[in-house]
């Protein structure tokens, strides 16, 4: 049971991870877009711009700002999720470790003692042997 939280827990890590990166990439594109309507503005070999489309085109870079400051509040929301998954499952990979070392522990005494229960055996029939054979 131990086992199976441990592996479910790193699952749902995993898919914090990958949501994350998914969030990372999209702010990403928002920064490349933003980056190629600054340079359509200053770039020398655009084509020239109107006043209007100038207005539209910073407009528009303003409404990018916006969405990246959107997407990186989504980043950081994802990180903590991501960071507090992760905590379950190192929680629950201590908790699944230590019952593997004890139950490896209790298999050890348990052979221990199978090992000594048989040795007594073995010891009281050679001893009864050597009686029967001194008789």
């Amino acid at each position: 049971m131990a086992a199976d939280k441990e592996q479910q827990d790193l699952q749902v890590w995993g898919q914090y991870q990958q949501k994350l990166e998914q969030e990372i990439q999209k702010l990403t594109q928002l920064e490349q877009y933003m980056a190629e309507y600054r340079n359509s503005l200053t770039s020398q070999h655009a084509a020239p711009i109107q006043g209007g489309q100038i207005q539209n085109t910073i407009a528009f870079i303003e409404q990018i700002k916006d969405a990246s400051g959107h997407q990186e509040q989504q980043i950081n929301l994802v990180r903590q999720q991501a960071d507090g998954a992760k905590r379950v499952y190192l929680d629950a990979r201590a908790k699944a470790e230590a019952l593997r070392k004890l139950i490896e522990k209790l298999a050890l005494q348990a052979s221990a003692l199978e090992d000594k229960q048989d040795q007594k055996m073995m010891d009281e029939f050679a001893a009864r042997s050597a009686r029967n054979r001194q008789v």
